[in-house]
């Protein structure tokens, strides 16, 4: 126990013990390397949205069908994150990268070479639990790192570095659909996933060495614990829906904006671009906010407005006095809180699980993506020629955030 309070303090001051060895730890560089490999996934679902249309009259399908292929994707990122999590926790991060990175790239070739909307789908699902180890690892590497402010640091400048995919992804995937066609957004994308492979193998340090692994079944005990942990699961279920409310947009946007208000490809990727500056900026503000503001506060803050915009938008739908851009400044501002709220969320749930952070990590990303993976679902069933089906979906999500969060942070103030 000694050993392990020592390991904690050291990690706490800002160096990872990789191995037995005491390495520097540069705050900016792995913010630098993290963010630029949890790109996999913002790449993987934004860069290709524009193209819905495109890839629906080459394979001779209604639009509706491609965004299957989204909800696959998100179904996989759900699934595959229970997976990488434990592992990481048993046999270290890095594996656990090269394992998930290498299946993303094959995957992306897989989708170049899709004859049918049921080979995309399947292909995109297999792209997906490859993407959940470039988005769940960071997570745990940051929890190796750092808890309490400075994690919420460290997480909003890797979701700072990150913010190039989802701010340049839509226009780089629409101009690579005007030149070569959509099939060329995927090639990138295996390309992209080679480059990540050879940062993870040169340029990510091994943030949990042997000593402070999980053994045999610790993993599936850890899994568990934080099955049983109420609080944690509420905070999950609070992050999980919030970001739930983001995959509803991002499933019925291309519609709305491209069909319904008659937007072209390169003007919807430029209101993609600026949801992704409003969540990236808002979540820089994470960390001094968290010092100024109890987390508490803060998160009841941002899942409150969130449920109260959503509801505003949808109330001006059903009277007809909605618009594109009534709709844009709404999601504008719901982005806004999410990304305070999601990085904060994020900090607090993982904070008392150090020695198992990567399965707590992925529970929370199990939490996002199976609700988006649902939302988007429901999005597409409900789809009826209106905004009306994303809107309310948005709804749903964010008061089901605001409810989790309700019990989550009553949990904590009962142990606090």
């Amino acid at each position: 126990m000694a050993a392990a309070d020592e390991n904690e303090q050291v990690l706490s001051h800002g160096h990872v013990l990789a191995h037995g060895q005491v390495l520097p730890h540069r705050r900016s560089r792995y913010a630098l390397v993290l963010g630029l490999i949890a790109l996999a996934g913002p790449l993987g679902i934004n860069m290709y949205v524009p193209a819905f249309p495109v890839i629906a009259a080459d394979l001779h399908v209604r639009p509706e069908s491609i965004q299957l292929s989204l909800m696959s994707f998100l179904a996989a990122l759900a699934i595959g994150q229970n997976v990488y999590g434990p592992l990481s926790d048993r046999f270290g991060r890095k594996l656990a990268l090269y394992l998930g990175v290498g299946l993303f790239v094959i995957a992306s070739v897989g989708v170049c070479f899709s004859s049918s909307v049921e080979h995309l789908i399947i292909w995109r699902f297999f792209q997906g639990l490859g993407t959940c180890a470039a988005m769940a690892i960071p997570r745990a590497i940051v929890r190796d790192l750092y808890t309490g402010h400075a994690a919420a640091k460290l997480l909003s400048l890797v979701i700072l570095v990150g913010s190039v995919g989802p701010l340049l992804a839509p226009l780089g995937g629409t101009g690579l659909v005007m030149l070569f066609g959509w099939r060329s957004i995927f090639w990138t994308l295996a390309g992209i996933g080679l480059v990540m492979l050879l940062m993870t193998i040169f340029l990510v340090p091994e943030t949990l060495p042997p000593e402070r692994r999980n053994r045999g079944m610790d993993a599936l005990r850890g899994y568990g614990a934080l099955l049983r942990d109420k609080e944690f699961m509420f905070m999950a279920l609070m992050v999980g829906c919030g970001q739930a409310t983001f995959f509803a947009y991002l499933t019925g946007s291309p519609f709305v904006f491209m069909k319904i208000y008659g937007l072209q490809p390169w003007q919807y990727s430029l209101i993609i671009a600026a949801g992704a500056a409003a969540f990236t900026g808002a979540a820089q503000f994470s960390s001094p906010l968290m010092k100024r503001i109890r987390a508490e506060r803060l998160l009841n803050i941002c899942v409150m407005g969130t449920s109260l915009i959503t509801i505003f938008i949808f109330a001006l739908a059903l009277v007809g006095l909605d618009g594109p851009w009534t709709i844009l400044v709404s999601v504008l501002l719901i982005f806004c809180a999410l990304g305070i709220m999601m990085p904060v969320g994020t900090v607090v749930a993982l904070h008392p699980h150090g020695g198992s952070a990567g399965s707590a990590a992925a529970l929370i990303g199990t939490a996002g993506f199976g609700v988006g993976a649902m939302a988007s679902a429901l999005v597409t069933a409900f789809a009826n020629g209106t905004e009306m089906p994303m809107l309310a979906t948005m709804v749903v999500c964010a008061l089901l955030s605001s409810a989790a969060a309700e019990f989550a942070l009553r949990s904590h103030r009962k142990a606090a």
